[in-house]
């Protein structure tokens, strides 16, 4: 509330909250719009996408194969997906490694997976170390796309799969101020 150099008076204290309360829900209706569109357009645009190969530079650049990847011709695109397997987005990864989300995406608690979950499930930041940590081990992985996701990721995984074992993987990023993947 604004200082109008008095207390506000209990009728000024409700319509304000009622305010606060109408904002809110204009927020939240708009980013569920959001979502909703982004998750049509993920959906579109992995329908017409083609299986990649593993031919694409930025597995090459990484030695890792695809893990089902699909390709639009340029960009891997990477479905990003809740722990009941609903598509909510997709990362882009283009052939020089930049990464970006579809605008309006979901990011928090979605996750891409490799492999099937046998004991032991891996939590990783993203695709290509994912893609090695598998290849490595053969255990299932979770790719969570950032260190921020780590732990939403682990706690929707630990939700539905409370007896499964999981190892989170983060990145070592010692070059980079406050090494926020061991952070």
């Amino acid at each position: 509330m604004a200082d109008v150099g008095r207390k506000p008076s209990e009728v000024e204290k409700q319509a304000h909250r009622k305010r606060m309360v109408a904002m809110q829900a204009t927020r939240a209706e708009e980013k569920r719009r959001r979502n909703d569109e982004a998750r049509q357009t993920a959906k579109g645009k992995l329908q017409a996408a083609k299986p990649e190969t593993g031919l694409h530079k930025y597995l090459e650049l990484k030695g890792v194969g695809p893990h089902g990847l699909k390709s639009d011709g340029f960009n891997l695109l990477v479905p990003m997906r809740d722990s009941e397997g609903v598509l909510h987005s997709h990362q882009s990864i283009s052939p020089d490694g930049s990464k970006k989300f579809l605008s309006g995406g979901r990011v928090k608690g979605m996750y891409y997976g490799i492999g099937q979950p046998n004991g032991v499930l891996c939590i990783a930041e993203g695709f290509a170390t994912g893609a090695s940590i598998h290849e490595a081990t053969g255990h299932a992985v979770a790719v969570a796309f950032n260190s921020e996701n780590l732990k939403p990721v682990a706690q929707a995984l630990r939700e539905k799969f409370p007896d499964l074992k999981l190892i989170v993987c983060a990145d070592d990023d010692s070059k980079t101020e406050g090494n926020p993947g061991i952070t």
